[in-house]
């Protein structure tokens, strides 16, 4: 059955891929470059080394990089699929949940201090109830790079387990609930985290999806590129279904 670790054709986001040299990441959403071709979306720092990516368990070929459809700045690696279609969707739920749960994105918004957005990490499963505490900064990502553009969100006290997000969420979707939360709009691609916590019981090495590899570390707050600064500067337009 297609789940979050084990996705297939049509693509959604907030799946688990396996990166070119084998670590765990997240795609993020489903987009359409300015020749008309699909693409899925994960964080540039991901890469690594172009070449191909896999879904998170089952080693399944989702599509590669060429290092020319990326950007810095923005921290976004565009994925050339094979089997292009995609299904205008993010996955949810826990990391480790079995069966599709996905809900359809029905488009993009911008980010302003107070909003309330979620997290769809590969490894922690989705996290909601997260509150932007700063909207257009700078902050310097996990290759090094900085990012002009991003978003600052913190946990509340709303936040189900207090955290944001686990390590490896890295390219995660982030998106505020619309439609009576029927729907996700798009609202950017974590890069990076703040403020590392205690793992709450329910992120435990048995239920984050590399926990056989190695412990898992939480976050309080996350930093992510607004989804209208991806869309501009690459050119692309979201896949909503």
């Amino acid at each position: 059955m297609t789940h979050s670790q084990h996705d297939t054709a049509p693509w959604t986001g907030g799946s688990g891929l396996k990166n070119p040299t084998g670590g765990i990441c997240s795609s993020g959403f489903g987009v359409k470059n300015y020749k008309g071709v699909n693409m899925l979306t994960t964080a540039a720092h991901c890469n690594g080394n172009d070449g191909l990516w896999r879904t998170y368990l089952g080693g399944d070929a989702v599509g590669s990089s060429d290092g020319l459809v990326i950007s810095m700045t923005d921290d976004v690696q565009g994925i050339d699929l094979p089997k292009p279609q995609l299904s205008g969707a993010l996955y949810d739920g826990t990391a480790l949940q079995f069966d599709y749960y996905a809900k359809p994105v029905s488009g993009w918004g911008h980010n302003n201090v107070g909003d309330y957005v979620c997290e769809d990490g590969a490894n922690g499963g989705v996290h909601c109830n997260i509150q932007v505490s700063k909207t257009d900064i700078g902050v310097t990502g996990e290759n090094g790079a900085y990012r002009p553009i991003a978003d600052l969100a913190y946990a509340t006290s709303l936040t189900a387990d207090d955290i944001a997000g686990v390590n490896g969420d890295s390219g995660a979707p982030v998106f505020a609930g619309a439609n009576n939360f029927t729907t996700d709009e798009a609202r950017g691609t974590l890069t990076t985290f703040d403020s590392t916590v205690p793992c709450p019981a329910d992120e435990t090495s048995s239920t984050v999806t590399d926990g056989w590899n190695r412990t898992p570390w939480c976050f309080r707050g996350l930093y992510y590129v607004p989804i209208y600064q991806t869309l501009q500067d690459m050119n692309w337009t979201l896949a909503t279904s």
